[in-house]
C-alpha cells in the first residue's frame, strides 16, 4: 500500500534532522525515500555534511550521489529523483520529484513543501536517479 505523501507536507525546518518532528533539505529526501519507497540514502561520506551554502561539501553531496545514482537532465526528471537546486546565487538545496511536475523540497518558512518543477527550471543544477 502507498504510504500517504501528505504526510510529508508542512514538516517544519530543523537544520540537520529527518524526522516528522523536524528535518532540513538532505532530511526531507532522506524521509521521502524511507517512508515512501522503503529505501535508505546514505547522505554521508564518514563526516557531517552542512550542504547549504558550503562548496566544499556540495562536492561531497555530489560525490556520494555519483556513487549511488545516475545524473539526468531535467527534463528526464521523474518520481524519486533528486534534485540540486543554486538558492540565492549559491548551489544549496535538495528536493525529490514526487513526480514529473513536482518536487518536494524545504523552505525555512513554510517547512516541507511542493513545487512545480516548471518553476524551478532555472535553479535546476543536478538530477540523480538512484540506482536500483
Amino acid at each position: 500500500m502507498m504510504k500517504d505523501l501528505n504526510r510529508l507536507i508542512g514538516i517544519p525546518f530543523k537544520l540537520n534532522r529527518k524526522d516528522f518532528g523536524g528535518c532540513d533539505c538532505r532530511g526531507i529526501v532522506w524521509l521521502y525515500h524511507k517512508y515512501i519507497k522503503n529505501q535508505e540514502i546514505p547522505f554521508s561520506d564518514g563526516k557531517r555534511i552542512f550542504f547549504r551554502n558550503r562548496k566544499d561539501d556540495v562536492k561531497r553531496m555530489l560525490n556520494i550521489l555519483s556513487q549511488i545514482g545516475s545524473p539526468v537532465s531535467f527534463e528526464e526528471l521523474k518520481e524519486s529523483d533528486i534534485v540540486i537546486l543554486k538558492t540565492r546565487g549559491d548551489i544549496g538545496a535538495l528536493g525529490v520529484c514526487i513526480n514529473t511536475k513536482q518536487l518536494l523540497h524545504m523552505d525555512k518558512v513554510v517547512g516541507s513543501c511542493l513545487t512545480k518543477l516548471r518553476y524551478l527550471k532555472d535553479l535546476f543544477l543536478y538530477g540523480y536517479r538512484l540506482n536500483d
